[in-house]
């Protein structure tokens, strides 16, 4: 599991958000976004396509980030596929420290940018360079090489209740799940691990964010939880046995909930309990 090939190859950090996170107010996951990028000498790219109204979406992250000391966020003003392949790639990601993709629709996003120069730089910098990427919503679904796309809650875990695509994938052998807990959306995460157990399967809250690091180290940020489901020790899996619509067995499954301060190692595969006195409250 901890060979190199395995993973994508990280050379700064990846923060992924579970949408709906402050813009607004205290935005604490922004400024640690900002704090990782280089503070108020951060130079930010906001790519807002996955969004419905990309102008829109822009501008309230510029807003954001001017209110946070960074005056001129640059953006990609893209509404379209070829505006993206048309982009000065050179020339928006030269000196960039910090990468922001926003909410929309994930399959808006990959199908505007995979592939193109612009994808192939983002890889580049997150590969080589310590540049901070950072995704919300629908721009930290896209991050896995494969994403959910749709799915809707359901009950219990059945065949149909996820739909997977392939992402631009920044994390090889992941998938990620937003807006977790607030849209009860365990069912087709652990669908979507059943599909191939070799997935780690992560559900992030909203207002909620992992950081991830190339050493293997997760660490939650937020005011919600995390959710990780690794089937990786799944001992009975029968989801090829049923039909699209049904429900199916699988035993073994190790599900993790983690609060903000607590470490995952997503290459290991475990979590990296706190010292006791983290967890137990002060009675003197």
């Amino acid at each position: 599991m901890s060979e190199s090939h395995d993973r994508e190859i990280i050379g700064g950090h990846l923060l992924v958000i579970g949408g709906a996170e402050d813009k607004y107010n205290e935005r604490r996951i922004l400024k640690k976004f900002l704090e990782l990028a280089g503070g108020d000498k951060a130079e930010i790219l906001i790519v807002p396509v996955a969004s419905d109204y990309p102008e829109f979406a822009a501008d309230v992250y510029t807003q954001a980030f001017r209110n946070l000391g960074i005056a001129n966020p640059r953006v990609l003003r893209a509404t379209s596929r070829q505006d993206v392949v048309n982009a000065d790639v050179e020339k928006l990601c030269e000196g960039i420290t910090g990468i922001i993709m926003t909410g929309g629709d994930q399959m808006r996003l990959v199908s505007l940018l995979g592939g193109t120069k612009l994808a192939e730089k983002i890889r580049k910098l997150v590969r080589e360079t310590d540049v901070v990427l950072a995704g919300t919503s629908a721009g930290a679904a896209a991050m896995s090489t494969s994403m959910i796309v749709r799915g809707e809650p359901t009950s219990h875990p059945h065949k149909n209740a996820v739909r997977l695509s392939p992402g631009l994938g920044f994390l090889k052998n992941i998938i990620i799940d937003q807006h977790f807990s607030e849209r009860g959306r365990i069912s087709r995460l652990i669908t979507a691990v059943s599909f191939n157990p070799y997935n780690l399967g992560i559900g992030i809250d909203e207002n909620t964010a992992i950081i991830l690091d190339g050493k293997g180290k997760l660490e939650v940020y937020g005011q919600g939880s995390t959710t990780i489901v690794d089937g990786s020790q799944i001992t009975f899996n029968e989801i090829a046995e049923v039909a699209d619509n049904e429900a199916f067995s699988i035993c073994g499954v190790q599900f993790h909930v983690l609060r903000e301060g607590l470490v995952y190692n997503y290459i290991e595969r475990n979590p990296i309990q706190p010292p006791n006195e983290f967890l137990l409250p002060d009675l003197g």
